[in-house]
């Protein structure tokens, strides 16, 4: 390979190389973050390409992301709940066999440092995928 096509497969690499990064690491996200309430959470990446190439990974949703990593406060559970049969606000919680009088106290929870986990892994993987891309941009 001449001097141009080298110059022209590194300056190709760190946008491929961030492509490559953004689908592992959205797979990574998507196992680490399973689902919240019923939502499956998962990321979006955005790869801007060029000199400056960019990667941004977002956890969608963003709420639930972040109970899972930082935990939530006590707060009270179907407050803003329309009144059901007889004017009366109720609940069905998991794990009840009946109905419960709204409003009911959550105690809060802790988090378990889920995206912070994902971030981890971007620094971990980061420098190895771009290595490897330089590497093969020189060597081929």
């Amino acid at each position: 390979m001449g001097i141009r096509a080298t110059a022209d497969a590194l300056r190709a690499a760190p946008t491929a190389a961030l492509g490559d990064l953004a689908d592992q690491l959205t797979a990574f996200a998507e196992q680490t973050g399973r689902t919240v309430d019923g939502r499956r959470l998962t990321a979006t990446a955005e790869v801007t390409g060029g000199p400056d190439a960019r990667l941004v990974l977002r956890g969608t949703p963003a709420g639930p992301w972040s109970w899972i990593t930082d935990g939530t406060r006590p707060h009270a559970v179907g407050v803003k709940r329309k009144p059901g049969p007889g004017g009366r606000r109720v609940l069905m919680l998991a794990g009840a066999s009946h109905p419960v009088m709204a409003p009911v106290e959550h105690p809060g929870g802790t988090g378990r440092d889920a995206w912070r986990t994902v971030q981890r892994r971007a620094a971990t993987l980061a420098p190895a995928v771009v290595g490897e891309h330089v590497h093969r941009a020189m060597v081929t």
